[in-house]
């Protein structure tokens, strides 16, 4: 691999889970003044550092003292919480990781012409791991809604929240709508308007399931669907839809058998297609998934630091 390439590689998945471990903002000694309280109510250590359950529930609660409740909707133990909370960063970095890597290493055209199916399984894995630890993470910190709108870390966790909802839909609109359709959309035999065959539109014209068998040759297109020899697109071991200039070269037939035969058009390898409706709208999805990510990455580095 380049060295371009691993570099990459390398920067693209250390931004991805960096921002997940940016130390934790720690509390003030206007914090202390104001509620009246030493920094043991509300860190493990008296120095201050990380928070316990009671900090915690003051955090949420909009530095309101005294707080509403320190009890979570769902408590866990330390451990626990740990273990679940390695899973949830795990299952980002798998996410994110390959979000990053598809999006900027092989872009999405890697994925225009069908979802590759080892990505779409590492995704909805990691997206599913990433919704249920989540679930739970935040269950055994909030203890209401309220948690929601009272302080700025319940308000930036919506927001991640909503992002993470948003992109999972996203997801699976392409997995279930727009995939299909760009298979789809390399079988569909339509003669382009002005004549000249790019080598993928050529190839849907190969002669299965009723479709036109069409070859070329020095830079022309013939229709070979009516002849016997071609029937279902094959004759002997060469397929309709590809240009067939070096295989006829050492046929036992010269070029006089297509003196006769249709000619729809004129053959350029080096043309690109137009892309269809369904890749354009994979394209778009893509790239607003991968803006989607940084927004992620600056709402957890905002709700490290600043809530």
């Amino acid at each position: 691999m380049p060295r371009i390439n691993r570099f990459s590689i390398a920067a693209t998945l250390v931004l991805a889970v960096s921002a997940f471990f940016v130390p934790a903002v720690l509390a003030t000694p206007e914090h202390a003044k104001e509620t009246g309280q030493p920094c043991i109510t509300c860190h493990l250590d008296p120095k201050g550092g990380e928070l316990n359950d009671t900090g915690f529930s003051y955090k949420t609660n909009g530095h309101v003292w005294p707080v509403v409740s320190s009890t979570p909707l769902l408590p866990l133990g330390g451990a626990t919480r740990a273990v679940i909370g390695f899973l949830h960063v795990t299952s980002a970095f798998f996410w994110f990781g390959t979000i990053l890597y598809v999006h900027i290493i092989l872009r999405p055209r890697y994925a225009e012409k069908g979802l590759p199916p080892a990505e779409v399984q590492l995704g909805a894995v990691s997206m599913a791991m990433v919704g249920v630890t989540g679930l739970c993470l935040t269950l055994a910190r909030v203890n209401g809604w309220h948690n929601f709108v009272d302080s700025r870390w319940g308000m930036l966790l919506g927001v991640k929240i909503s992002i993470y909802l948003f992109m999972v839909g996203t997801a699976i609109f392409v997995v279930k709508v727009i995939g299909p359709r760009l298979k789809e959309g390399l079988l569909e035999a339509e003669h382009p308007p002005d004549g000249v065959f790019a080598p993928e539109v050529l190839a849907a014209f190969d002669g299965n399931e009723e479709r036109p068998a069409f070859i070329a040759y020095n830079g022309k297109v013939y229709d070979v669907s009516n002849l016997f020899r071609w029937k279902g697109g094959k004759h002997f071991r060469h397929l309709a839809g590809m240009d067939l200039t070096a295989a006829l070269a050492k046929a036992p037939h010269g070029a006089e058998k297509l003196a006769s035969l249709p000619v729809p058009g004129t053959y350029d390898e080096s043309r690109k297609p137009p892309k269809t409706m369904a890749q354009k709208v994979f394209y778009f999805v893509a790239y607003m998934n991968l803006a989607l990510v940084f927004v992620v990455l600056l709402v957890i580095a905002f709700w490290r630091w600043w809530a």
